[in-house]
């Protein structure tokens, strides 16, 4: 049950052209997702971890409502609108545990990473008695850093208790974009190497393009339950 806020804008500054998709163009705010990561313990205080997540969402059909700017076209109210929307983010990061004993660690985290970000609008439709199509995509990705810091605790012999957060920055050009991403759960372990996790994951996303910057930029953020499959080696 993850929940998303998107407000893109292409060919704009900020607070120029912000197109809300999931007010102005109908976008389900439910966000569908895949997600997956593995942690590798090369040491007793040394962890190295891979993550990915994919977002999309799609929305066919929508009556636009208000007049906007997008890849240098108007999109006029009355046109009927098709909309997709998605985001990658790739990281890989290493973990040293500065406190460790057998039921707890804690420690800092460093890694590097990349985002993907994509956005496509079509309308059709008939406007002041004229005929009008359109269909303006655009995407970006940039390279990225991130610092944080991370908490697991063995509660009992089977159940764990999870945390970590991560702040992600790059300022690519005359432009700036960072990630904010933290998490809290906990894994069950029904069998000796495969459990079931629920957490609360939040993410924001935020691409500051100069105003002069002709391309994709904005912001989303998705937070919410996930519940997931874990398995221990």
């Amino acid at each position: 049950r993850l929940s998303a806020d998107t407000k893109l804008r292409y060919d704009g500054g900020a607070g120029s052209g912000d197109v809300d998709f999931e007010k102005d163009l109908g976008v389900d705010q439910d966000v569908n997702t895949f997600w997956v990561d593995g942690t590798w313990r090369v040491g007793r205080r040394h962890q190295l971890k891979l993550g990915y997540t994919r977002l999309s969402r799609e929305r066919a059909g929508f009556t636009l409502e208000r007049e906007f700017t997008w890849g240098g076209e108007t999109y006029e109210a009355g046109l009927s609108a098709d909309t997709s929307t998605g985001s990658d983010i790739l990281g890989g990061y290493y973990r040293f545990a500065i406190v460790r004993n057998d039921r707890f660690e804690i420690g800092p985290t460093v890694g590097v990473g990349y985002i993907w970000l994509d956005a496509r609008v079509e309308a059709t439709g008939t406007v002041g008695g004229a005929s009008r199509t359109l269909d303006e995509s655009a995407s970006t990705g940039s390279v990225t850093g991130a610092v944080g810091a991370y908490a697991d605790g063995w509660l009992t012999k089977r159940l764990v208790a999870r945390g970590d957060v991560l702040y992600i920055k790059v300022s690519p050009g005359d432009s700036e974009a960072s990630v904010i991403d933290w998490r809290i759960g906990a894994d069950y372990y029904f069998f000796e190497n495969a459990g079931l996790g629920v957490q609360y994951k939040y993410n924001k996303y935020t691409y500051d393009r100069g105003i002069l910057v002709t391309k994709l930029g904005g912001e989303i953020t998705y937070q919410g339950f996930q519940v997931f499959l874990s398995f221990l080696f």
